[in-house]
């Protein structure tokens, strides 16, 4: 039986990639995210997939009558699990769709900031072709702490090593093969904030992981480069703010913030973004967008052509299940 598919939050890519291209699925697409306003287009289909700009919460999925939500994400955050479990929906992801994608982009911030890449092309677009306030510092020798050794985590400390840098990992679960194989040294998440040169978070957004860095893990670092390409609720928007004015961060790559869903807004919609964002956050995260010593691309990590490739055959075949899907 041919399965009806509700595909949301559709790129131009995506459409291109399925011209010409047979598969068992009726796949109709949709430009809008899944949420409350749109869930009404669900009728009709057996499976939704989303990206991560839907909000797939309780109100959402007890409107649909559909037997798998096929995530074309690696995080998982935007759908509510509970109820999803208590409605028996199967929701699975694609965990490995971008692992050296989002590996390669956070070393481009990392390079960004290290080389002072974009004051230079700011300079001579400018029309000065001086060095002045450009000196940046070298990789080599210089000790990056890895949050998180998921597949991604592993991919930045593969790249870590070709630049000879020192690697310090934490990860409630370690992986000790890896660990013996790249080289690096897990320790606990304190000696690595106060050891390391550079922290690079690869972690999951939830219950447990959010706010992970706040102000007390801001006060054990002294002058560090902060990355994130995860999520940007793992890290305490209003203390990194204060963390950058007091010099325990000097400098921030940032491809997520914690509060995205109204960054592209127009103020003329206020009255609507303060029923579904935060506004305190926002606020702090124009802050850090205006800051010189901030660096922030719009969660961009993921977007390449072979990664988004691989993310859409792995959706169709979770969709399919001609393979196991990954179970949430």
């Amino acid at each position: 039986m041919t399965k009806n598919v509700a595909w949301f939050d559709v790129s131009s890519f995506e459409k291109n990639f399925f011209e010409g291209k047979k598969t068992d699925l009726t796949i109709n697409f949709f430009e809008e995210p899944l949420n409350e306003n749109t869930v009404d287009l669900v009728k009709g289909f057996d499976a939704v997939s989303v990206f991560i700009d839907s909000d797939v919460n309780k109100n959402v999925l007890r409107e649909m009558d559909v037997d798998i939500i096929a995530c074309r994400s690696t995080g998982f955050d935007h759908v509510d699990l509970e109820t999803a479990e208590e409605l028996e929906i199967t929701v699975c992801n694609v965990p490995e769709y971008s692992s050296n994608t989002v590996a390669e982009h956070t070393f481009a911030l990392i390079l960004s900031i290290s080389r002072k890449i974009y004051d230079a092309i700011n300079k001579v677009k400018e029309g000065s072709f001086d060095h002045e306030g450009l000196r940046g510092f070298d990789l080599k020798e210089k000790t990056l702490g890895i949050i998180g050794t998921g597949s991604i985590g592993l991919n930045v400390i593969r790249m870590a090593n070709g630049f000879q840098m020192n690697v310090l990992a934490y990860d409630p679960y370690p992986n000790h093969e890896e660990s013996k194989e790249l080289g690096f040294e897990y320790v606990e998440l304190d000696e690595l904030l106060r050891n390391s040169d550079i922290v690079s978070l690869h972690c999951p957004l939830n219950r447990h992981t959010e706010h992970m860095i706040s102000k007390e893990e801001f006060d054990i670092m002294d002058k560090v480069v902060l990355i994130n390409t995860s999520r940007g609720g793992l890290v305490d928007t209003e203390s990194l703010i204060k963390a950058l004015d007091d010099g325990s961060v000097e400098f921030a790559g940032l491809d997520v913030l914690e509060d995205e869903c109204g960054l592209s807004d127009d103020i003329d919609y206020l009255g609507e973004m303060e029923e579904k964002c935060d506004l305190q956050t926002i606020l702090h995260d124009h802050i850090l967008i205006k800051r010189e010593d901030v660096v922030i691309t719009p969660h961009n990590g993921f977007n390449s052509d072979e990664a988004i490739t691989r993310l859409v055959e792995t959706t169709i075949d979770n969709l399919k299940q001609e393979k196991n899907p990954v179970h949430l």
